[in-house]
């Protein structure tokens, strides 16, 4: 590792440390250096401030940068956390990352249906705005085994949600897919 990197690390782990911070001006400059320095492992460090902190300007800020969200890499860490039952109160939230950054979360299609199906209504209405706003090809095998998974889990569904899931079906049959 040369120089420039070593100082860039640096730069970064102090930026991770002010997050931690009692004092909220140093920890509101280390979310607004992470716009310029941060990295997908970011994306941790700030839910785990969004869950332990109860200052909404705080919280305002975070929800910022993780909807400015650019880098493809995030989405791999954003998964992640959706599946981290540490982050279950806001796991809607963390979801709605993926529509509001507009990055491609196509290749978790599997995972965002298993979380509407075994999620409450908030999490089907996130999963479905997410699954609304891809514009890919399907595997046509892939769709059909989630059309089989909706299917019976709209059979099974006796609350509201059931709206949402026939409308994610829906959805789910007009995406595009490969033959």
């Amino acid at each position: 590792m040369n120089t420039q990197e070593k100082n860039k690390d640096n730069q970064y782990n102090n930026i991770i440390k002010d997050l931690n911070s009692k004092d909220e001006s140093k920890v509101l400059i280390a979310i607004k250096q992470l716009r310029k320095y941060g990295k997908p492992e970011s994306i941790d460090a700030l839910l785990n401030l969004y869950i332990s902190t109860h200052n909404s300007t705080v919280k305002s800020e975070i929800t910022s940068i993780l909807y400015d969200l650019k880098d493809e890499q995030s989405v791999g860490r954003i998964i992640s956390a959706i599946e981290n039952e540490k982050y279950a109160t806001i796991k809607p939230f963390i979801i709605s990352i993926l529509w509001q950054s507009s990055v491609d979360a196509s290749s978790y299609l599997d995972v965002l249906i298993t979380q509407a199906i075994e999620g409450d209504y908030e999490i089907c209405l996130e999963v479905l705005t997410v699954i609304e706003n891809l514009d890919t090809t399907f595997n046509a095998d892939e769709i059909s085994d989630i059309n089989y998974d909706l299917i019976e889990a709209i059979e099974n569904e006796e609350t509201d949600k059931k709206f949402l899931l026939i409308s994610l079906k829906d959805v789910i049959d007009n995406l595009t897919s490969d033959y």
